[in-house]
């Protein structure tokens, strides 16, 4: 008999074929769960009547239940956010609705498997079949998971200092919750830790005794080496988490003012995050046996029976069951293409080096180029043009073919007057040269007066990015490259680049008013992750910082401007020098690395020893 998709994705899921001990050890462990389930559930109902339940979930208020079970979707779009958040952080970008329906179909696997892992396990695939790399796409929903939970403890502690009941019961609590929050602190701390703090991280381990961490960090830490530097979206998916806690509260709630429980509302402040941080513990099928014992326990603080409580406990899970229901619907009715068993192959799919898994991790326009689920039409609009649309494609091959290549001033007066139908938005009286590279062009944003001479590049590649923004005043010479790789490029006013430069930006790059460029420089707004040696640096993935290039600078000939620097105020940089930090204002600096030696401000004093010797050097 053919299979259906959900036998697929129970087989997937359930046995891989290539692991059939740990699939024995994995029903062992199942089935010892499910003794314990049934174990607390017996224990737990030879307290009270099974009557006593029904009359206390049959006197519940309906509309009270309904809005109950509406805050269900307030926590689908917040936890979808949360998601595109931390996907945006590594250059995947998933529709919001599409992330809600992951998160409904991910709810259905939640409840037919023996734990609440299987559904991480279907987002992190339905990332993939976008066409995302597999590492990033469990990566990120590996994390998402983990904010989450760590805002729940967030709220267990503050739960625990604000009661006393609870801590007179349970001694310990306070104390396996600190310890779990300063754990989780840790661990995101490794996700998100910049570059820098990455290698102060190395030297620690280097200490007598730490060494043997080393191995399990550093294969831990690369799995996520994508996130690294990226607080914005920690800050936001905290955030978000916090709120969602604070909704699930509320949801809590109304659940007990429907049953007639009399519980005061901030009471529930309390038993609901120590509640579920305990149910995370996974010794029972789901949390069952656990989640109604634990409200039979937290509820019979306030004086609510074990029947009402019971009848709480299960009215919260019938909403749950509720949801995995429509996600099971969800699921057979959506589109899917046929499922790859490999992805789901556990710790394989985050250690495989194959040459496989090495492509997910080129560059992103290689990545692209080599997207086999794509035509070449697609393509070249995603690289070339970065906009949809027939007409989009039409217009801008015909103003590039018919007006890119033509010389003098019939080439100059075209493009004056075609290129603005295909930019962004163009000022008065902006001069474009011969065979100028555009891409992304809706992304280029130029003001007046400005000159583009031939054969330069104006690339505003990205996903998420602003793109290339150039001031009043500006010229740009012959063979210069202005290229982003999803990051930012900003010439302010009357900015002048010489002849062959090179800017290159993955986060941000701000040249400030009135800077003079001469001829090859080279400024990168990126680096490459370096930190492990049995895998090229091609493939460990990127990181940006940015740089700042203050007012009145003059960068010398050659120069060089590494990721992370700031050059300060009306500086100006010998030739050749390589700029790796941040560079006071007034200075002269010469050298590699750049180091200064004269303040501007000192005028026409004659040079010290000391700097004369700098200089010679």
């Amino acid at each position: 008999m053919k299979r259906s998709k959900i036998d697929n994705v129970k087989t997937v899921m359930g046995q891989p074929a290539n692991a059939r001990k740990r699939s024995v050890k994995n029903i062992i462990f199942t089935l010892l769960k499910a003794v314990i389930s049934s174990a607390l559930i017996y224990y737990i109902l030879s307290k009270t009547d099974l009557t006593e339940i029904w009359l206390s979930v049959k006197s519940a208020n309906p509309w009270l239940l309904l809005l109950s079970f509406s805050l269900h979707a307030v926590g689908y779009y917040a936890s979808a956010y949360r998601w595109r958040i931390l996907a945006l952080a590594q250059n995947m970008d998933l529709p919001v609705s599409y992330l809600v329906e992951s998160y409904a179909v991910a709810m259905f696997f939640n409840n037919i498997l023996p734990t609440t892992i299987g559904g991480d396990a279907v987002r992190a695939y339905d990332s993939w079949r976008k066409g995302f790399p597999k590492l990033k796409s469990i990566a990120t929903v590996g994390v998402e998971r983990f904010i989450g939970m760590f805002a729940l403890v967030v709220f267990a502690i503050v739960a625990v200092a604000l009661t006393s009941e609870i801590n007179r019961r349970v001694p310990l609590l306070w104390l396996w919750v600190i310890v779990c929050f300063v754990l989780m602190w840790l661990v995101l701390q490794g996700i998100f830790l910049q570059q820098g703090k990455a290698r102060i991280l190395n030297k620690i381990f280097e200490i007598p005794g730490f060494s043997i961490f080393r191995k399990f960090v550093k294969k831990f830490s690369d799995a996520f080496v994508n996130l690294r530097g990226k607080n914005k979206a920690l800050v936001y998916s905290l955030a978000l988490s916090l709120l969602l806690q604070i909704n699930v509260i509320f949801h809590y709630y109304l659940i007990s003012e429907a049953l007639g429980l009399d519980v005061p509302f901030m009471k529930f402040w309390i038993i609901i995050p120590i509640a579920l941080f305990v149910q995370m513990i996974p010794l029972s099928i789901n949390g069952i046996g656990i989640r109604e014992n634990l409200y039979v326990f937290f509820l019979g603080l306030y004086g609510v029976s074990t029947a009402s409580a019971i009848a709480f406990s299960w009215v919260a899970y019938a909403m749950i069951l509720a949801l995995g229901i429509f996600g099971g619907i969800l699921y057979i009715f959506r589109k899917e293409e046929k499922i790859d068993r490999t992805f789901f192959e556990g710790e394989n799919a985050m250690a495989d080096n194959n040459s496989n898994n090495k492509r997910e991790e080129i560059l992103d326009t290689q990545k692209e180029l080599l997207d086999e689920k794509k035509s070449k039409i697609q393509k070249y609009q995603e690289l070339v043009l970065g906009k949809k649309g027939l007409w989009n494609l039409v217009k801008y091959e015909l103003i590039m073919t018919l007006t890119n290549w033509v010389p003098g001033a019939l080439g100059l007066l075209l493009r004056s007057k075609l290129y603005p139908l295909i930019l962004g938005s163009v000022g008065r009286n902006v001069v474009f040269g011969a065979n100028v590279a555009i891409r992304h062009p809706h992304k280029i944003h130029i003001g007046d007066n400005v000159v583009i001479d031939d054969h330069c590049v104006l690339d505003a590649k990205g996903d998420g990015n602003k793109g290339i923004t150039i001031g009043n005043g500006v010229f740009v010479g012959r063979n210069t490259i202005l290229t982003c790789h999803d990051g930012d490029i900003v010439l302010e006013d009357n900015v002048n680049i010489g002849f062959n430069c090179v800017i290159s930006s993955l986060g941000s790059i701000v040249i400030k008013e009135n800077h003079l460029m001469a001829a090859f420089c080279y400024l990168v707004g990126g680096d490459h992750v370096a930190d492990r040696t049995d895998v090229p640096i091609l493939y460990q993935g990127r990181t940006a910082k940015g740089i700042v290039i203050e007012e009145n600078i003059w960068l010398g000939a050659g120069v060089a401007v590494l990721d992370g620097s700031t050059v300060g105020r009306d500086s100006i940089i010998g030739a050749h020098a390589v700029v790796n930090g941040d560079i006071a204002p007034y200075s002269i600096a010469v050298g590699v690395p750049a180091k200064t030696i004269r303040d501007r401000r000192n005028g026409n004093k004659e040079k010290t020893e000391k700097e004369k010797d700098e200089v010679k050097k």
